[in-house]
């Protein structure tokens, strides 16, 4: 299993705490430092014997090692420093042959209590091919689980009706009820494609972060978005979640602008469908408005034009009302339909449409004066004003 093949799904959340406790037994596993660290998600095994391959590490790994290249004090002590700083959840050194127990001294003992980095001594007499074997079956079997439980949940978001069944099977077997509250998030970054290599860095991250915080998130990985399913959680709450996750992820990658989609509650998974087009709603939303989240509910009346399926009537609506001043406005350069999309924001304040387009309250005037002319607007008609902000509307909601 290649683990940077990863492209619909979710990464695997298994704890290096969960095999250290199935194995420690089997594998005469001892933690020697770092103990603190216990509950960090583990995601792959990889035995290491030179601090030159951390290039190659993704963050969550368990380091194996016999210690070949780290005969002396200090250079096993740079090595560990050095899988550290590569974000690795853990060691296991291979004791009796290269290093030994007393090799192992106070200050590599406190360099990983420092750093909360679980360091686990396992003796020479078991063979790292068997616990590396072991450990990729496991890891192997986790993520089986956890794809099936994404399948599943996408048969509900996509409508697969054939599967309902089996699907329905499968979460309840896992802890998710047909009759429960469901609601889902959407999360993107502002790169166009994201390389397998930050996908599986920022998924790393986001189930480090729910581990930590013992939320009841599936995460999924689906058509280029992050994918949260929130489980029996209050509305607030999912909120504070994603912005703190954010910016946690922010804090970890600079540079990185990174935006999310708060869809609705639902209260069947049959209803989940609708939560996941709401929050893609809320995606596009959040990001053509610059802003870190939007949440659905708080979108206004773009929350009724998203329940249009027929977009050639919202732009035959749209045409209806403001085709002709836009044209108009591309063919002699002038600016009256957004004049007149001031106005009616400004609720037919000359004075207030002037100070927010920077032009002086007799220019507005004249304005207006042709616009009610020229096009046989009756803007003083409570109708006719409703009508044309809903084009206005609809003319931005196209735009997102």
């Amino acid at each position: 299993m290649n683990r940077t093949q990863i492209k619909e799904g979710r990464f695997m959340p298994l704890t290096l705490n969960e095999l250290y406790t199935q194995t420690k037994h089997q594998y005469h596993l001892s933690m020697i430092a770092g103990e603190a660290g216990i509950d960090h998600i583990m995601n792959w095994v990889y035995v290491s014997e030179d601090s030159s391959t951390h290039d190659f590490l993704k963050g969550g790994e368990l380091i194996i090692t016999t210690g070949i290249n780290c005969q002396d004090e200090a250079s096993l002590y740079d090595f560990i420093e050095t899988m550290i700083k590569s974000h690795t959840c853990g060691m296991i050194l291979n004791t009796g042959k290269y290093i030994l127990s007393e090799d192992i001294t106070d200050s590599i003992k406190s360099l990983c209590d420092k750093h909360n980095y679980p360091l686990i001594e396992m003796p020479w007499k078991v063979h790292i091919y068997d616990i590396t074997r072991d450990y990729y079956n496991k890891i192997f079997m986790d993520t089986q689980k956890d794809t099936s439980i994404t399948d599943a949940f996408l048969s509900f978001i996509e409508e697969d009706s054939l599967h309902h069944y089996d699907a329905l099977r499968i979460l309840e077997d896992n802890h998710f009820e047909k009759e429960d509250c469901y609601e889902i998030s959407l999360m993107k970054c502002n790169k166009k494609a994201i390389s397998d290599d930050l996908k599986l860095r920022l998924l790393f991250l986001m189930e480090s972060y729910i581990k930590l915080n013992d939320l009841d998130i599936h995460i999924a990985f689906y058509k280029n978005h992050f994918l949260f399913v929130f489980h029996d959680m209050e509305k607030e709450l999912i909120y504070n979640e994603m912005s703190s996750l954010i910016s946690t992820l922010k804090s970890s990658l600079k540079k990185m602008q990174i935006y999310a989609g708060i869809g609705s509650s639902v209260h069947t998974l049959r209803e989940i469908r609708v939560s996941y087009q709401r929050s893609l709603a809320a995606l596009v939303y959040a990001v053509n408005k610059g802003q870190e989240i939007a949440r659905f509910e708080e979108m206004g009346f773009f929350r009724i034009l998203h329940s249009v399926n027929d977009k050639n009537l919202l732009m035959a609506y749209h045409d209806e009302y403001l085709k002709n001043i836009e044209e108009y406005d591309e063919i002699h350069d002038t600016n009256y339909l957004e004049t007149l999309h001031q106005y009616l924001l400004c609720n037919g304040s000359i004075q207030h449409v002037a100070s927010n387009m920077f032009c002086h309250r007799n220019t507005i005037t004249y304005r207006m004066r042709v616009i009610e002319d020229h096009w046989d607007l009756k803007l003083d008609d409570t109708v006719e004003r409703f009508h044309l902000m809903t084009a206005f509307f609809i003319r931005d909601y196209l735009n997102l």
